[in-house]
């Protein structure tokens, strides 16, 4: 059996009992993302074969998408999903995985569970990932949040043709730092950012919703309705009744600190236009 640690978002996961066919699929996704064995570890998941395979949810023919299943119990999170179970303990997010997959499958149902595994993680040291894309011009990170279908894939294929650095289409981290808010990419995406690397944080400048449209433009938001942007763009944990009451909270002094505008986007370049002008003027002092 193999080891294999993974450190991003400044946290260290430690994956124990892995086949040599599973390690060299993890090793494939998250590779450039692996770290020392010896250093400290924030979250050990423990991956425990099974020779069952009538336990778990049965592989789907064809390429399609499916949800995995979360449980929510007071000391613990059960996630299932194709092929294989798992329980995150709340107190200290010991992850035991069970699973009979040593296929390509395998790390399809890991990376299922390391996102809500990730999400939990991050969320207990104030962390919100959320469902969005984001980018950056190399110094100003733009975060966009939204539902699937809400744009979020194809604004970042329109900065990726302006140059634009894309962190990922899918789920970016946002937490509180000295000078406000920063951005953080995960290692998670759909079409763009799916071949992780390390990365320092970005400074949190624009925080936006999506409205696909002819023309582009900025619009306000109410606090309310940014809020419940905020709180329904945090997957896994928004779904937890033992977290309903932090995770407002949060998305209450995100919105406070890092005002939530609503981005209006036609099919081309002049979005940016629109961005790189109202975010080059002066940012409003955080507020104590």
């Amino acid at each position: 059996m193999s080891t294999l640690t993974i450190e991003f978002a400044q946290c260290r996961y430690r994956l124990m009992g892995l086949l040599p066919e599973q390690e060299k699929r993890v090793r494939a996704r998250f590779g450039a993302l692996e770290c020392a064995a010896g250093l400290a570890l924030d979250v050990e998941v423990e991956v425990k074969q099974s020779t069952e395979p009538e336990r778990f949810m049965a592989k789907l023919v064809g390429p399609v998408e499916y949800r995995i299943s979360m449980g929510y119990e007071p000391t613990a999170v059960v996630v299932e999903g194709i092929g294989f179970s798992a329980t995150i303990e709340r107190a200290s997010l010991r992850t035991r995985m069970h699973t009979c997959l040593k296929d390509e499958w395998f790390v399809d149902g890991f990376e299922n569970l390391f996102r809500a595994l990730v999400s939990y993680r991050l969320f207990a040291g104030g962390t919100l990932v959320m469902h969005s894309a984001a980018f950056s011009d190399g110094e100003r990170g733009f975060l966009f949040c939204g539902r699937s279908g809400a744009g979020k894939t194809t604004l970042c294929r329109l900065a990726d043709q302006l140059g634009l650095k894309i962190l990922s289409d899918e789920l970016n981290a946002v937490a509180a730092s000295p000078q406000g808010f920063a951005l953080q990419a995960m290692p998670f995406a759909g079409d763009f950012g799916r071949m992780p690397m390390p990365a320092p944080p970005l400074p949190l400048t624009g925080l936006l919703g999506l409205r696909q449209s002819d023309k582009s433009g900025l619009h306000a938001c109410s606090q309310a309705v940014a809020v419940s942007r905020i709180v329904a763009s945090c997957p896994y944990v928004n779904a937890d009744p033992l977290l309903v009451g932090p995770l407002t909270e949060r998305a209450v002094l995100l919105v406070e600190r890092v005002p939530l505008r609503v981005l209006s986007f036609a099919k081309d370049a002049s979005f940016w236009k629109v961005l790189d002008h109202e975010y080059s003027r002066p940012q409003p002092a955080l507020s104590r």
